[in-house]
């Protein structure tokens, strides 16, 4: 049934009459959305062949994330609310790539017959619970891109045609069409309404235990003024603080660039999001940022509300202060680790607790959680793909990428060792209240992957319980001044790296150069620089930071002209 009904979603060609062809790349395809209908009806097959094997409902997200909103793509997810896992990443390709209908059904083929049930995945399913939704299964949701409702019919048409049933979330943010799937793997309630009673009672929770407050706030501090890149995240936060009041808890939003048109001031992710307050160092260019008073707390999330990043105007330098995924990362971890210190040397010595970081992670970032927080930090190569693995190792594993994507995950153990905390007859009333805080923290994090709703909230609630503005926050350590180059090179392969991408292996003799670059700042300049292949493109990525700004520039000129030399640069060295 499937492949007859592929015959009315052709792969496009090019201008030349060649097919077009796409690669997989974070978490599925991406590209302009007028030529994704074959791939996404493919990708649709795709989930529902993986929910069959697993044995567990899978998930389709309709979005391109923080791209143009001309751009559209499909993001998979796998049944335990991650992503597709990356055994599974060339075949997916593969059978995006298919030429026709035996290439189509060599790929199935393989698929189906794997032995991969939930039950050998990490988590497993809880033991005794049934599939529910059964499988085949698949949960679709989509964002509010012009192509997004086509593009959502033909994948629902693909996961029929092989045979699932469909669950349409309709519109959604990417972290909702993860936790509906998350929570059906988990045998919790899974609609919309459960996702924000969720996060709206985990949060009052720790209000609750909080003054209403805070000795640094001011007027101005009160109101948190939301930049919502005019994406799916404005109508979806509206209906969170709606839950939020009828849970009695304090929280108000000022949600600017909420629009869903398309017009050359409010169209999707133009010059306002997360992405773009993050690269540019600037707040938007719309939604009157520039008139708010000097202090005023910014958070900007992207156009499907999967990350987000906070920013505010310096009184003294009049400058925007960027409080990005470092940052996040710093905070929820300072407050893990205060509450489990609270908790007690028994409870703390039982649990493994770190942070997940990448290469791009700031150096003073890293020193600040290894040296001020004595905690654990991990370097895994850049995606959350790897970020998410790594912190799953932990007991309790926090990680977010400097672009503001990330969460903090509790594992089922961690949990109880807490409650048992939070209930201990015996226990001092600090005691029993961290742990009670961390459960509510717990459930107020969305577990499947970063979300920028649950990231508002959870980072409030953690200046409410400290009693910090922005400003605070922002001072618990000054990030070291960086720079990134991207040189262009004629085959990116070339460069093979190591020691999570922060060594290159080859080609020969490139690491070497990059080494003495770096020492030729002397050893007080806390240097460091690392150059590593685009996914998506033939260019390579230079990446420098230094004590102060000159050095940073420099070293990243002096690596990117390395690069230039070593790797087959193409056009004038840098």
């Amino acid at each position: 049934a499937f492949l007859t009904a592929a015959e009315a979603y052709p792969p496009p060609a090019n201008a030349d009459g060649t097919q077009m062809r796409f690669s997989y790349g974070t978490a599925g395809f991406r590209t302009v959305g007028t030529t994704l209908r074959s791939t996404v009806f493919r990708c649709g097959a795709l989930a529902a062949i993986r929910s069959r094997v697993t044995g567990r409902a899978c998930g389709i997200v309709i979005t391109a994330s923080h791209n143009p909103e001309a751009d559209n793509g499909v993001k998979l997810v796998d049944c335990t609310g991650g992503m597709l896992p990356t055994t599974w990443e060339a075949d997916a390709e593969a059978l995006a790539n298919a030429p026709d209908k035996e290439a189509m059904r060599a790929v199935i083929e393989k698929l189906l017959v794997l032995d991969e049930p939930a039950e050998k995945l990490h988590p497993p399913p809880p033991a005794g619970k049934d599939a529910d939704p059964p499988a085949p299964h698949v949960f679709l949701a989509r964002d509010t891109r012009p192509t997004g409702v086509e593009l959502a019919a033909a994948a629902s048409a693909g996961a029929t045609a092989a045979g699932a049933a469909v669950t349409d979330l309709g519109l959604a943010t990417t972290p909702q069409g993860h936790f509906a799937v998350y929570a059906a793997y988990r045998g919790w309630p899974n609609t919309e309404t459960d996702y924000y009673d969720r996060l709206a009672r985990g949060y009052a929770t720790l209000c609750g235990f909080e003054s209403t407050t805070s000795e640094t706030e001011n007027d101005s501090n009160d109101t948190i003024f939301v930049d919502c890149a005019n994406g799916v995240g404005a109508q979806k936060l509206g209906r969170l603080v709606d839950a939020i009041r009828s849970a009695n808890a304090p929280l108000s939003l000022s949600l600017r660039n909420a629009s869903e048109g398309t017009d050359a001031t409010g169209s999707l992710n133009k010059d306002v999001g997360a992405d773009y307050v993050q690269k540019e160092q600037s707040v938007p260019k719309h939604g009157g940022f520039e008139e708010l008073p000097t202090g005023s707390k910014c958070v900007s999330i992207d156009g499907d509300a999967d990350r987000l990043v906070y920013f505010y105007d310096d009184a003294i330098t009049k400058k925007t202060r960027l409080l990005d995924g470092d940052k996040i990362a710093a905070l929820v971890a300072t407050r893990i680790g205060e509450w489990l210190n609270e908790c007690g040397d028994s409870l703390r010595s039982e649990l493994t607790v770190g942070v997940v970081q990448t290469a791009y992670a700031n150096g003073a970032s890293t020193r600040y959680i290894t040296d001020t927080l004595g905690l654990t930090t991990k370097c895994t190569p850049t995606g959350v793909k790897h970020l998410h693995p790594a912190a799953e190792a932990f007991d309790v594993g926090v990680y977010f990428e400097a672009n503001g994507h990330g969460t903090a995950l509790f594992s089922d153990d961690a949990l109880l060792k807490i409650n048992k905390c939070a209930n201990d007859l015996n226990g001092s009333a600090e005691s029993k209240h961290a742990a009670a805080s961390l459960l509510a923290l717990a459930e107020t994090i969305n577990p499947a992957v970063g979300d920028a709703l649950s990231g508002v909230l959870v980072v409030e609630s953690i200046l409410r319980a400290k009693k910090w503005g922005l400003e605070e926050w922002d001072a618990t350590y000054e990030d070291l001044p960086s720079k990134q180059i991207k040189v262009k090179v004629k085959d990116r392969s070339v460069i093979v790296t190591a020691d999570a991408e922060r060594v290159a292996v080859a080609p020969e003799g490139m690491q070497a150069a990059i080494d003495v670059a770096v020492a030729s700042f002397g050893p007080d300049a806390n240097a460091r620089a690392f150059a590593r292949p685009s996914g998506t493109e033939d260019v390579v990525r230079v990446y420098a930071e230094g004590r102060t700004r000159d050095i940073a520039d420099a070293l990243a000129l002096a690596v990117a002209r390395v690069v230039h030399a070593h790797a087959g640069g193409v056009g004038d060295q840098p």
